[in-house]
């Protein structure tokens, strides 16, 4: 039945009907005397539309309990009585009406004299209007809000706002790896996936005429493996520095993210796998992606029940908003702030004015956030360790608060400045990720030489290394072997030479390709050190989502025959700037010589790291070539391409685009992709990272660095998380 059909008893308009009824019988000749009137009849029972047509609908009822009396019954379309039936009648089809449309329909019983009785009213509405198929071609509008509902090791539940259609919309194609459903819902289960595991899923709708919209598109993941049965123990850590806070709200040094990915919950974060799979980011005290308005600023996250703190206490909605609150207010002095400031209100909270940001707000078990323009990248933001779920009652203290009750697989139990730490355990824990040593005993101070030195003794499980020892211990122990203890894997840092757009010789672009010809990338690599980097001639690293392998400039070696001929003469004098320690000098030589092979005459200064990069940030500065690094605060590509190529966001001083490159046409793409979401958004991205660097060349990328990690026999499982690095909790005891 098409249509929706609503019930209800007689209306004003029908009992002034039956007054007026009952006047017209009063007005008769009068029967005998003392003769009694007849009641009128009891109303037929069970009305209900029982077929709807393009220009007809049919009324079925039964008979009243008590018929009798009845010798008819009367029609209704509206208020106006349009026919009527015989007393052994239950149906009528009322006839030329329009198609998708609604109307009211009643019928009433009737006796001899014409009394009726109350008339019963139903509401129902034609089929809708049909083009004919051989003229339809006209698609569906496109599923809107497309976002997961439910998810499972083996399942994703999506849901998405219907299409609409000049015709009707007859199902949803829904696609999901190598597999499809239709349905005519707007909902759907997909089963048969892999735990932890990727999906991209796509909705499009289809009409009669086989017309079918664009697809929206989502990109989520399955929750992750059950986390292994803990092998027990403790697993012993050795570090060079200290923490520099274990306040998620404070906390803004490597070696403490490290330490956070253990002990806090977050609403998003990234899975124990390695990349590419470890870059995709998984809700985790989420119930699925957020659902985003259409305008890209209202972001709608429901949270799952089941998670606790390590004393007990449910995480609930209001633990995340006051965590951001919290990162805003003033008397923190939070460096989170400068991922946050767009959020409505915020402002607000920072200049004092307010203690809660407007924009952030709870109901029940959902978390809404507004911000004051679209950002695709705001769930990659709130991925960060200073968003974890914090009590609402954590103090708000600029020195932090060092040992707290967290929702992580570990929470700290002790922390003795520049000495040791401690992480146990959360008792509470139920969730996916690994925890498999009891504990995790942290050593503080010991130098790279003695911690190399106690993980070959069996007296610390993971210690870092002097550099200059990392081909003997690959030669010892041999590099990324099942049960090796010598591991190597790539990082979400690279370094490259700035280009300086702004003057010449590099406002040349067929000079800045030239460049990027003449390096020699494997000779930069290796005065890195062994094992240290990988050659590289692209923004974006492997380990960033939006990545492909595009082979734009030579990796091999220089190609100087293609470099001299995109020269010609017109480099002339270079000003290169380059660090004073590690292989700045190093770099400093080698570009020199690079460089003269395309006739560019080069002059090294070679700086402290510091002095270079503030004293090249200040636009105007006089340089041409400078040599730079950069890596992730969170793994997303804005972080990279618009934060070192947005031309819009040049100022007078501590700039990040070296480069001073402003290409309007890259402008406006970098702020169409930062918009975008799923895969989109990488896509576009990725799209970017190989079109700049083909088409416009405004930096000479050389090398991704890699992290090299030396840990004992005694533990297994290692797994290197490409956010933040070994990951401790999945190392198994032996």
């Amino acid at each position: 039945m098409a249509g929706g059909v609503s019930i209800g008893g007689s209306t004003r308009a029908t009992k002034l009907a039956v007054v007026a009824s009952c006047a017209v019988v009063a007005g008769l000749a009068p029967g005998p005397a003392g003769a009694r009137r007849s009641p009128p009849p009891r109303p037929p029972t069970n009305l209900r539309v029982t077929s709807a047509q393009q220009k007809s609908l049919r009324l079925s009822w039964k008979a009243p309990r008590d018929g009798a009396g009845v010798t008819g019954y009367y029609l209704y379309r509206g208020t106006a009585r349009v026919s009527s039936v015989k007393r052994s009648a239950r149906s009528y089809t009322f006839k030329g009406l329009r198609c998708g449309t609604s109307y009211l329909v009643g019928v009433a019983a009737h006796g001899r004299t014409g009394i009726s009785s109350r008339r019963q009213t139903a509401r129902g509405r034609t089929a809708a209007c049909k083009v004919p198929v051989s003229r339809d071609t006209q698609a569906p509008t496109t599923p809107k809000d497309l976002y997961v509902t439910a998810s499972s090791g083996s399942s994703l539940t999506v849901a998405w706002t219907p299409s609409t259609d000049n015709v009707g919309v007859t199902a949803y194609d829904v696609h999901v790896g190598n597999g499809s459903v239709s349905t005519s819902t707007t909902s759907a289960t997909l089963t048969g996936l892999s735990c932890g595991t990727s999906y991209e899923v796509t909705v499009a709708a289809v009409d009669a005429a086989a017309n079918r919209s664009s697809p929206v598109t989502l990109a989520d993941m399955t929750d992750l493996c059950p986390a292994p049965m803990p092998s027990g123990g403790t697993l012993r850590v050795d570090l060079t520095s200290d923490f520099d806070f274990t306040d998620p709200a404070l906390d803004y040094f490597s070696n403490g993210w490290q330490m956070q990915y253990e002990t806090q919950l977050r609403l998003y974060n990234y899975p124990d796998t390695p990349a590419p799979e470890g870059s995709v980011l998984w809700h985790e005290a989420a119930a699925g992606m957020p659902l985003i308005s259409d305008d890209g600023k209202t972001y709608t996250i429901t949270v799952e029940p089941g998670f606790k703190f390590s004393d007990g206490t449910p995480v609930t909605a209001a633990n995340f908003a006051y965590a951001i609150n919290r990162d805003l207010r003033p008397q923190m002095a939070s460096p989170a702030t400068a991922f946050i400031y767009d959020i409505v209100g915020a402002d607000d909270v920072l200049n004092g004015k307010a203690t809660t940001a407007s924009g952030v707000q709870v109901q029940g078990d959902k978390l809404i956030i507004q911000l004051v323009k679209p950002a695709g990248d705001f769930a990659a933001r709130l991925a960060l360790p200073f968003f974890s779920a914090v009590k609402t009652d954590m103090p708000i203290t600029p020195n932090g608060v060092a040992i707290f009750p967290s929702a992580g697989p570990y929470h700290v139990t002790s922390w003795v400045s520049n000495t040791s730490a401690t992480l146990e355990r959360n008792p509470f824990y139920t969730g996916p990720r690994p925890a498999n040593a009891d504990r995790i005993q942290y050593t503080i101070g010991t130098n790279l030489a003695a911690q190399e030195l106690r993980v070959i003794n069996g007296e610390t499980d993971l210690g870092a290394f002097p550099a200059s020892d990392a081909a003997i211990l690959a030669n010892t122990y041999g590099v990324n072997l099942p049960n090796g203890q010598f591991h190597v894997a790539t990082q979400n840092t690279f370094w490259y030479v700035n280009l300086n757009t702004s003057r010449p010789p590099f406002n040349n672009v067929n000079l800045r390709k030239a460049v990027n010809y003449a390096v020699d990338r494997p000779a930069l690599a290796a005065a890195m050190g062994p094992y240290a980097s990988t050659p590289t001639d692209q923004i974006l690293t492997p380990g960033i989502r939006g990545f492909r392998d595009a082979d734009v400039y030579p990796l091999g070696g220089p190609d100087l025959d293609r470099a001299r001929a995109l020269a010609g003469n017109s480099c002339g004098a270079v000003k290169l700037w380059t660090f004073n320690v590690s292989f700045g000098p190093a770099w400093g030589t080698i570009l020199q010589q690079n460089l003269t092979q395309i006739g560019c005459s080069v002059t090294v200064t070679a700086l402290d790291r510091v002095v270079e990069a503030t004293q090249g940030g200040i636009k105007g500065a006089d340089f041409d070539l400078l040599v730079n690094g950069w890596g992730q605060d969170y793994p997303d590509p804005y972080d990279f391409l618009n934060i070192l190529l947005d031309g819009t966001r040049i100022q007078p001083s501590n700039n990040v685009n070296l480069s001073y490159f402003d290409e309007p046409t890259v402008n406006a793409k970098l702020a169409d992709a930062r918009a975008l979401t799923g895969p989109a958004r990488y896509g576009a991205y990725g799209d970017l990272d190989v079109g700049i660097m083909r088409d416009y060349a405004p930096m000479a990328p050389i090398a991704t660095t890699n992290a090299r990690i030396f840990h004992s026999s005694r533990v297994g499982g290692f797994v290197y998380q490409p956010a933040y690095g070994a990951d401790l909790g999945a190392f198994v005891i032996k």
